[in-house]
C-alpha cells in the first residue's frame, strides 16, 4: 500500500491522522487505538502505549487500514501485520467490488487506447491485401465502432463521478431524487453530456459547462449525435439528422447517407472526452480529500461503541489474493 492512499484504502499513519480536524483529531485517536489495543488483547499480544502508538505508525508490526468506499458506503477498519507493500494489490472495494472512480476513468480511457491500437495495425496490415475501395469500408466499420466505445466512456465516467459526489456530498441525506437517479435505471442519460449535465445541477450544484470549454461542450454533444445515428439507424443519417448542427459541422464526411469518419476526428473526440474526464476528475479529487476525514469521523461518531466481545478483525492479508 503505498504512502500515496486510494480512494478506497488508508493506511493509518501520522500523515492521515494529521488530516482530521482539530474536533474531530483527539475522538479518532482515541477511536483507532481502542481499536488496536482490543485486537492486541485478543491475540494475547501486549499493545504499545498510546503514545508510542501514535509515533512511527508505519513502522509498527500492527497496523490499521481504514476502508472508506465512496460507492457502497463500505466503513470498516482492517489488520495489516507486516510490510505495507502486502495492501499494494488490493485496490478495490470487498463489499461492492468496484475500483475507485478515477481508476475506473483511467480504465475505460485505457481501453480505447488498447483498440485503437489493435485497429491500426490491422489497417496498416490490411493495405498490402485489399484495394483503396475496399480498405475504406473497413475503416468505416473501424471507426464507427471507435466512436460508440468514446461515448460508452463519457456514459460510464460521467455515471460513477456522480455517485460518488453524491455520496460525498450528501453523506446522511436521504432524497427522493438520489434514489430515483442511483438505485433505478437512468437510460443513458450520461452519454448525452446535457442529460448528464441537469443530473449533476440538480443534485450537486455543479455545471459541467463551466468545467470545461465550449469547444468542448460542443464536439461532446456532436459525439452523441453521431453516436445515436450508428445505433439506432446502422450509421444511416435521416432527414432528423440532416437538420442538426453536427450535419453541418461534418459534411465533408458524409457520402450519401453514410459518414465516413477519420482517425483524425476520432483522435479530435477522443481528446475532448480526456478533457471532460481530467476536469472532472480533479474536481472529484478536490472535493473528496477536503470530505474524507469528515465522512470517516462522523460514521463513528455516530455509530455504536467499539466493543471486542462482539467485533471480528478482519486481515488485509488474508484477503491478499495468494500466487
Amino acid at each position: 500500500m503505498s504512502k500515496n492512499h486510494t480512494e478506497i484504502y488508508h493506511l493509518i499513519d501520522n500523515s492521515f491522522i494529521s488530516g482530521f480536524s482539530e474536533s474531530h483529531i483527539e475522538y479518532m485517536k482515541s477511536y483507532y487505538y481502542s481499536f488496536y489495543s482490543n485486537y492486541c488483547i485478543s491475540k494475547n499480544k501486549s499493545p504499545l502505549c498510546k503514545e508510542k502508538f501514535f509515533t512511527n505508525m508505519r513502522r509498527h508490526k500492527v497496523k490499521l487500514v481504514q476502508i472508506c468506499c465512496p460507492y457502497c458506503g463500505n466503513m470498516n477498519i482492517w489488520i495489516l501485520e507486516g510490510t505495507i507493500s502486502l495492501g499494494d494489490s488490493l485496490n478495490y472495494c470487498t463489499s461492492c467490488g468496484k475500483k475507485s472512480a478515477s481508476d475506473n476513468a483511467f480504465f475505460q480511457i485505457s481501453r480505447l487506447i488498447r483498440i485503437r491500437h489493435f485497429h491500426q495495425s490491422g489497417l496498416e496490415k490490411l493495405k498490402e491485401l485489399s484495394s483503396e475501395k475496399d480498405l475504406k469500408l473497413l475503416s468505416y466499420d473501424i471507426y464507427q465502432l471507435e466512436l460508440i466505445e468514446i461515448t460508452s466512456i463519457i456514459e460510464v465516467s460521467l455515471r460513477e463521478f456522480f455517485v460518488c459526489l453524491v455520496y460525498l456530498t450528501f453523506q446522511n441525506t436521504k432524497n427522493k431524487y438520489f434514489d430515483s437517479i442511483i438505485k433505478k435505471s437512468t437510460g443513458n442519460d450520461f452519454m448525452n453530456i446535457g442529460k448528464a449535465n441537469n443530473h449533476y445541477k440538480k443534485a450537486l450544484d455543479i455545471d459541467l459547462r463551466n468545467l470545461i470549454s465550449c469547444d468542448c461542450w460542443n464536439n461532446l454533444l456532436d459525439i452523441v449525435e453521431i453516436r445515436n445515428t450508428i445505433v439506432h439507424n446502422n450509421g444511416m443519417i435521416d432527414k432528423k439528422f440532416r437538420n442538426t448542427q453536427t450535419y453541418t459541422k461534418i459534411a465533408s464526411m458524409i457520402e450519401g447517407n453514410l459518414i465516413f469518419l477519420t482517425p483524425q476526428i476520432i483522435q479530435s473526440y477522443f481528446n475532448y472526452v480526456l478533457e471532460l474526464i481530467t476536469s472532472v476528475t480533479k474536481y472529484y479529487n478536490s472535493l473528496y480529500e477536503n470530505t474524507l476525514h469528515s465522512l470517516i469521523a462522523n460514521f463513528y461518531f455516530n455509530s455504536h461503541p467499539l466493543n471486542s466481545d462482539n467485533c471480528t478483525w478482519a486481515s488485509l492479508e488474508d484477503l491478499i489474493p495468494k500466487h
